[in-house]
């Protein structure tokens, strides 16, 4: 009798599959390269085997049959874990084990590269899946735990994100179309009282995030408040910074016309790196 088993993480969670199937296949290529020569034809080179393929197909139950290998969970339960694991591109441990006359020993890290069901009349779910081999480097992406798994992936997710946001950067020079429409109210009031001033070009140099920013202060009548007339010791490096880049106008003596919230919003977006070096 053959017993079919699916992990991750060193067992952590483990799937014993239900109804063994009747049969198993493992398919396996050689990588070979031909290549035509002058003096002996065409000759081909022998490399190394290509990586390991298992699939079966079978059926998990809904109903509670005598010849069931386990009874943990129902047919739609064994599904949603193995699409869980595919969806969280967990590699998985495949194991079968045999006791008899048979004598099958298969332990491998694979990838589930296909996994199609059907429901069937009585509910049961047909199904068929394909595991691909996978090589794990010392075994060590096998050992994290979901958790770890999990906080990694939103570490690559979250840096994908600011590179992308840094890839994509685009900078509004000009109250023209390409300043959107909900934003306009805001920058032409800001221009207007001379909040914010232009380069010696009359370009502007916001980015979207100083944009949106701009305009959750507006919306808050961030603009309508008293504003400062002591600049505080803090705001002093990120107020200057802004000026000397064009984003700000006014000077010490005349009065930037900044209130506090503004003061402190426009730190948190220096510290944050909106206006670069």
């Amino acid at each position: 009798m053959l017993d079919f088993y699916l992990s991750i993480n060193n067992s952590e969670e483990v799937i014993h599959i239900p109804v063994t199937p009747s049969e198993f296949t493992v398919s396996s290529s050689q990588g070979t390269e031909t290549f035509e020569t002058a003096n002996y034809g065409w000759i081909k080179i022998i490399g190394n085997p290509e990586l390991k393929t298992v699939s079966w197909s079978s059926f998990l139950p809904m109903t509670d049959y005598p010849y069931l290998r386990d009874r943990s969970m129902k047919g739609q339960e064994y599904a949603d874990k193995i699409e869980n694991w595919r969806k969280r591109k967990l590699p998985i441990r495949l194991v079968i084990t045999s006791t008899g006359i048979c004598n099958v020993d298969i332990n491998t890290a694979a990838a589930i590269d296909k996994f199609d069901y059907s429901v069937g009349a009585g509910g049961d779910l047909n199904y068929s899946i394909e595991l691909g081999e996978v090589n794990l480097l010392n075994d060590v992406q096998e050992g994290l735990t979901v958790a770890q798994y999990d906080e990694i992936m939103a570490r690559i997710d979250n840096i994908e994100e600011r590179l992308s946001s840094v890839e994509n950067t685009m900078i509004y020079n000009y109250m023209d179309d390409n300043m959107p429409s909900w934003a306009k109210p805001t920058i032409q009031k800001l221009m207007d009282r001379g909040i914010i001033s232009g380069t010696d070009d009359n370009e502007l140099g916001l980015t979207m995030d100083i944009i949106r920013t701009l305009v959750i202060i507006d919306k808050t009548d961030g603009f309508e408040n008293y504003t400062v007339d002591i600049m505080p010791s803090w705001a002093e490096a990120t107020i200057e910074k802004v000026k000397r880049k064009g984003y700000l106008n006014g000077d010490g003596e005349d009065g930037y016309g900044l209130t506090k919230s503004m003061i402190r919003l426009l730190v948190i977006m220096d510290n944050a790196g909106c206006f670069g070096d």
